[in-house]
């Protein structure tokens, strides 16, 4: 009898494993025009008036239940070697969402070069993948206005 329940058991944890994700399609990328760009090299743009990343999760249907998404980003191997430097966060997709958007963004001491991503919905892996960090190319340089031309002047 405790040979079936234990089999039971285990059968029922397969099968909730097994479950489908919540999460209709994950995207990693820059949002721009309210699309993501999905990119394998994104630039370390400090400005988020120049260029906004993050992900998106977009549900199978509008949420009956709160779900817990983390992410967690691998920084590059430092020159030093050891452990991958990480970054992690969370936050909960709230009942009644059809899509959540994470906007993230660079500090000025984050290195340049290959990092991970990794984000879960309710548990389950939706984004696992590596991008590139480049540097960003430099501010359009703006003329300055020139000065309208002053006639003489009228004292009197």
């Amino acid at each position: 009898m405790t040979r079936r329940w234990g089999l039971a058991l285990g059968l029922c944890l397969a099968c909730q494993r097994s479950a489908p994700s919540v999460v209709q399609e994950a995207e990693l990328g820059v949002f721009f025009g309210g699309q993501v760009q999905e990119l394998k090299e994104l630039e370390k743009e400090l400005d988020p008036a120049r260029q906004r990343h993050g992900f998106r999760l977009t549900f199978r249907e509008p949420l009956e239940r709160d779900v817990r998404v983390t992410w967690e980003l691998s920084l590059p191997v430092s020159d030093k070697g050891g452990p991958r430097a990480a970054q992690v966060g969370e936050t909960m997709a709230r009942v009644g969402q059809a899509s959540l958007d994470v906007p993230l963004s660079f500090r000025p001491t984050d290195p340049l070069g290959s990092w991970h991503a990794k984000v879960t919905a309710d548990g389950v892996t939706v984004i696992d993948r590596d991008f590139t960090v480049i540097a960003a190319a430099p501010a359009p340089r703006v003329a300055p206005k020139p000065l309208a031309p002053r006639g003489p002047s009228s004292a009197g």
